[in-house]
């Protein structure tokens, strides 16, 4: 039977899925490290990020591939340090207020209900029954 539509041969993707698809199921892909649970609990107690910090730490390794620190010869600033800071700054600012985390939460999570009727206090026991979303704020 004669195809109304003619087969462009550039929209046949077939063997980049089937190169994606093994690349998926490769054994030896790096992972993830997976946080425990107190991991992720106590970070809470993280001072969160900072730009000051951030540029600090990275003038701080120039003199490992030869960038010179302070000011340059002449007393001439140097704008490489005033280059990381506003970088440092730029980077910071879009991760604390642009920044977006998603989280689903699993079905099956205990959960517990107090309440009272006319018949004395009554006590409920469940799991959720459909995942949920949630979000969170960078700091």
């Amino acid at each position: 039977m004669a195809a109304i539509i003619g087969i462009d041969g550039d929209a046949n993707k077939s063997e980049e899925v089937a190169d994606f698809m093994l690349f998926m199921l490769q054994e030896n892909r790096l992972e993830v490290p997976k946080m425990s649970i107190f991991q992720i609990l106590a970070s809470k107690i993280r001072p969160g990020l900072s730009a000051e910090i951030l540029a600090s730490s990275i003038t701080s390794r120039f003199s490992e591939i030869g960038i010179p620190t302070g000011p340059l010869e002449g007393g001439s600033p140097n704008v490489m340090e005033e280059f990381v800071k506003v970088i440092s700054e730029a980077i910071v600012d879009a991760l604390q207020n642009d920044m977006r985390i998603d989280v689903a939460v699993d079905t099956g999570i205990t959960v517990q209900a107090n309440g009272a009727n006319a018949g004395g206090p009554v006590v409920s026991f469940g799991a959720s029954i459909s995942p949920h979303t949630g979000s969170g704020v960078a700091r």
